[in-house]
């Protein structure tokens, strides 16, 4: 048998195997507490309980509204406990702190929930010492118009995110664009009918791409590895469609995270859950809830306003 003959053999047993069918047989586990929290400074507590289901389950997450006995400590004294919110709908959808009491830096935060019926659960989080870019300023030459065939343009504005310095560890961000359109009613003479903001779409170089995750929250989260090379800046170049025959866009706002291991660790985890390749393990959620699942973690937040100058 020839040494080619011989490969594609082998190649064929493979294939073979790969076509097995194979039964897993995961354990069932009673339902615990999952609970996600997010908090930054200025802001109250507010947290979505819910129930764990099993793996085989696509029916609808069970919510939490009853029987809730949430608290927060703060540095290990207690501070509040959370109350239904009910101004959004008659449902209880969100738990949450007293609104005059709002998180602070520097503060180390513990999380217990009790339901009867449940194991009771733990976490605590903190956050973060804030670095935040530099201010950004444009000169008319910096930005240009595109040209589309649907009768709109777009603006191309390239905007350069400059740390202070790298902390030695914990190079955890995010970020968000959005932008200001001022919509005219006549432009001779200039008359303004209204303002309007949107999200704002980038550019990127292909390492930039790859190292940058869609989460649930409003925000890009940056990979750690974004910073190995000791780089500091985080190049884009903002995309803002507009008609030019009434509306001129005026502002870029940049919202800025700087956040807690936990914040990054868990949401990382979820985007690798959805962007995993076909033949590789997907990556365990990470999980900092003592006695459930779920995420209870802290960021610091900034908004840099950018003025488009020229335009």
């Amino acid at each position: 048998m020839s040494h080619q003959r011989l490969i594609f053999t082998i190649l064929g047993f493979l294939v073979a195997g790969c076509a097995k069918e194979v039964i897993i047989d995961l354990p069932e586990e009673s339902p615990k507490l999952v609970v996600v929290c997010h908090f930054t400074e200025g802001q109250n507590f507010r947290a979505k309980i819910t129930l764990s289901k099993l793996v085989n389950d696509g029916g609808k997450t069970e919510i939490v509204r009853k029987d809730v006995d949430a608290t927060i400590s703060e540095n290990g004294q207690f501070w509040d406990k959370l109350i239904p919110d009910t101004t959004v709908t008659d449902k209880i959808m969100y738990w949450e702190s007293n609104k005059d009491q709002f998180a602070e830096k520097g503060t180390r935060y513990s999380f217990s929930v009790r339901v009867p019926g449940y194991p009771p659960i733990q976490s605590s989080s903190e956050i973060p010492p804030h670095i935040k870019p530099a201010p950004v300023s444009l000169k008319p030459t910096d930005i240009y118009i595109v040209p589309s065939l649907d009768g709109l343009s777009e603006l191309r504005v390239p905007i350069s995110l400059s740390l202070p310095y790298l902390p030695v560890a914990d190079r955890y961000f995010a970020f968000n664009l959005t932008h200001e359109t001022d919509v005219y009613e006549s432009f001779d003479p200039p008359f303004i009918d209204f303002s309007e903001q949107g999200q704002t779409n980038f550019l990127a170089d292909g390492r930039t791409f790859s190292l940058l995750h869609d989460i649930p929250e409003p925000v890009v989260l940056i990979n750690e590895n974004f910073w190995a090379d000791g780089r500091k800046t985080l190049d884009l170049i903002a995309r803002i469609p507009f008609d030019p025959e009434n509306e001129r866009p005026k502002k870029i706002f940049v919202e800025w995270r700087s956040l807690s291991k936990e914040f990054y660790k868990y949401h990382l985890s979820l985007s690798r859950q959805t962007n995993n390749l076909p033949l590789s393990d997907p990556d365990a959620v990470f999980n900092n809830i003592v006695g459930g699942y779920g995420n209870f973690s802290g960021y610091a937040v900034s908004i840099d306003t950018i003025q488009i100058p020229g335009f």
